[in-house]
């Protein structure tokens, strides 16, 4: 299976197990006593922390986000030279309240790599972290 296929298939089991929440925010959406003057609007979800190692012959990366209910899913990127990225990993937010810590981890390689992870948030914004490099030679 490839990682293209792979996100297909998680994107629709994630749309599949919260089909309620989509009829719940229509409705609300629908109803004009459901605006409200003067809400404020969520804040997103912020990358606090991003750090990476080898241990154990495995790449372990570490993030930790602010706001991580506002927080929809992880994409871990990867590359070779630090400029053109693919994606390694898809992780899902937890909706725990206030802050959130997540990991991703993988064999090393002998080779050295580079690691981003883009955040997105459930209205679609984006954040990039800081690139980190991995290298198991030194």
């Amino acid at each position: 299976m490839t990682k293209f296929t792979a996100f297909i298939i998680l994107v629709a089991l994630r749309i599949a197990y919260q089909p309620s929440v989509a009829q719940t925010d229509i409705a609300s959406f629908a109803s004009p006593s459901s605006f409200s003057s003067g809400a404020s609007a969520p804040k997103p979800a912020k990358l606090l922390r991003f750090n990476g190692n080898i241990s154990n012959n495995k790449v372990f990366l570490q993030w930790e986000m602010s706001e991580n209910e506002t927080a929809d899913m992880f994409e871990v990127e990867k590359s070779t030279d630090g400029k053109y990225f693919t994606m390694a990993a898809l992780i899902f937010g937890t909706d725990k309240p206030e802050t959130g810590n997540y990991s991703f981890y993988e064999k090393a390689n002998t080779k050295k790599f580079y690691y981003r992870i883009k955040a997105i948030n459930k209205n679609r914004q984006t954040e990039y972290s800081d690139v980190i490099e991995i290298n198991p030679n030194i």
